[in-house]
């Protein structure tokens, strides 16, 4: 598609009193050379290269004219390329992946520099002429190509007797969004919402419509349960080589759930659960019991063994206390008994000294009395 485009004046800088004037002839596409500059406002617009040629219809071409013997700087933004020719080389046309966003032309002994400007994107960009201190701004964009390529954006799940809304986007070989393409879509397993969009034909939304440029919407009522599988087709452009192939049919399928069936499934659940919970408890309560009973027959049986065994030691203990006493007895009357004996041989013992030394005293006084008499020596 070429069109022509209403072109204002550009954007110049200030010319230093030495420099030349600069001119630029602008030709969009097919239409005839035209004023030196666009607006911002309003850019150039041409067709985005979707057979992979850069043709006429494609471009921008841009003459500027200048002093011989000068440069010309061209710079582009955005998706914008520039190519300095429409063949290469080997005279065959120049494709939508060749050009660079920067050049510089020499003039030479020539007083004219010409580059080709286009682009595969919708989205404005600029490019800037430059030479000997003047400055021109051309801004262009492109016009999205036939529809390349149909996809999907659809539920995976959706609850019985609600609406699943199903969002379809046709783009270009270059991805921007194409808006007015017819798509066709079958739906299997539930019905179109009796507020929603016919299930015959959908169009791509344009720029103002609420669901977005380049989109279309089909609304289903989901079912009581099972599936809903929805097939889109649309017509696409022939494959070309070197760009993306074409997806002009797309499918998507939404498991429908039953919201009353997923209740009372959810409600039996949840009394089996209470259930087992109350069968754990009664067990659980049972468990406890018994080991209850369980550990008051332990206490008893080993606070008895404990008694029975500090019975037999205090029996054991008075045995022993009696045997000892018994012992300590014996051994008290055995002392007073031997001490009767000692006490009498000490008696006898001293009685017997008593007399032994009253004798010796009679025998002493005896002799004596004899050495006095014979004049022995006396003893002592």
């Amino acid at each position: 598609m070429a069109s022509v485009v209403a072109l204002g004046l550009g954007v110049f800088s200030a010319l230093p009193a030495s420099a030349a004037d600069m001119s630029l002839s602008v030709k969009v596409g097919a239409a005839a050379a035209s004023s030196n500059a666009t607006t911002a406002l309003a850019p150039a617009a041409v067709t985005v290269p979707a057979d992979n040629t850069i043709d006429e219809a494609d471009v921008v071409r841009l003459v500027a004219t200048v002093d011989a013997g000068t440069s010309v700087s061209f710079v582009a933004t955005g998706a914008i390329k520039l190519v300095a020719a429409l063949d290469n080389p080997a005279a065959v046309r120049v494709r939508s992946t060749d050009g660079v966003s920067a050049v510089a032309i020499a003039t030479g002994t020539g007083t004219t520099a010409t580059v080709y400007a286009y682009t595969t994107s919708v989205a404005a960009g600029t490019v800037t002429v430059s030479n000997g201190g003047v400055t021109n701004t051309i801004y262009m964009k492109g016009t999205a190509g036939a529809a390349n390529a149909v996809s999907v954006v659809a539920p995976l799940a959706a609850a019985s007797g609600t609406v699943a809304t199903y969002t379809f986007t046709a783009v270009d070989v270059f991805g921007n969004k194409v808006s007015g393409l017819a798509i066709t879509t079958t739906v299997a397993g539930a019905t179109v919402a009796s507020t929603g969009l016919n299930t015959a034909v959908l169009t791509t939304a344009v720029d103002t419509a609420t669901v977005g440029i380049g989109n279309a919407e089909l609304k289903v009522l989901a079912p009581a349960g099972g599936s809903i599988v929805v097939v889109a087709t649309a017509s696409t452009a022939a494959a070309v080589v070197g760009l993306t192939a074409p997806v002009s049919t797309v499918a998507a399928t939404t498991t429908v759930s039953d919201l009353a069936a997923e209740v009372a499934k959810l409600k039996a659940e949840l009394a089996a659960e209470k259930a087992g919970r109350m069968s754990d408890k009664i067990g659980a309560d049972l468990y406890l019991a018994t080991a209850k009973a369980d550990a008051a027959a332990a206490l008893a049986a080993a606070k008895a063994a404990a008694d029975k065994a500090a019975a037999d030691a205090k029996a054991e203990a008075a045995a022993a206390k009696a045997a000892a006493d018994a012992a300590m007895a014996k051994v008290v009357a055995d002392n007073a008994a031997a001490k009767v004996v000692a006490d009498k041989a000490m008696a006898d013992l001293s009685a017997a000294v008593a007399k032994m030394t009253k004798d010796m005293a009679s025998m002493k006084a005896k002799f004596n009395a004899m050495a006095k008499k014979y004049k022995f020596a006396l003893i002592k």
